[in-house]
C-alpha cells in the first residue's frame, strides 16, 4: 500500500473536461469513462501528447502521472497536486 500527499484536489464529473495546475497523478472512481491526456514528453524539442481510456486505471487507487487534461463521460475523476 502506498500513501499519497496532496494538497489540492479538483474533482471532474460527468460531460467536462477539467485540468489542475502542478498536478502529478489522478484517482478514478468507480464506473469512470473518458480520456486522460498526458503532458507532453519532449525529446530534442520534440514530443507529442499520450493518451489513456480511463476504463484502463484501477479505480479508486492513485495514479502517478502528469496529466494535461482529462475528459470525462461518465463517472468522476479527481485530479491531485
Amino acid at each position: 500500500m502506498s500513501y499519497f500527499r496532496a494538497n489540492n484536489v479538483v474533482s471532474v464529473t460527468a460531460a467536462s473536461t477539467g485540468s489542475l495546475t502542478n498536478a502529478w497523478g489522478v484517482l478514478v472512481a468507480s464506473g469512470s469513462t473518458g480520456t486522460l491526456k498526458l503532458q507532453k514528453a519532449t525529446l530534442g524539442g520534440t514530443g507529442s501528447f499520450t493518451s489513456i481510456n480511463l476504463t484502463h486505471i484501477s479505480p479508486g487507487v492513485a495514479f502517478p502521472c502528469y496529466p494535461s487534461t482529462v475528459e470525462v463521460a461518465t463517472g468522476t475523476v479527481y485530479l491531485l497536486a
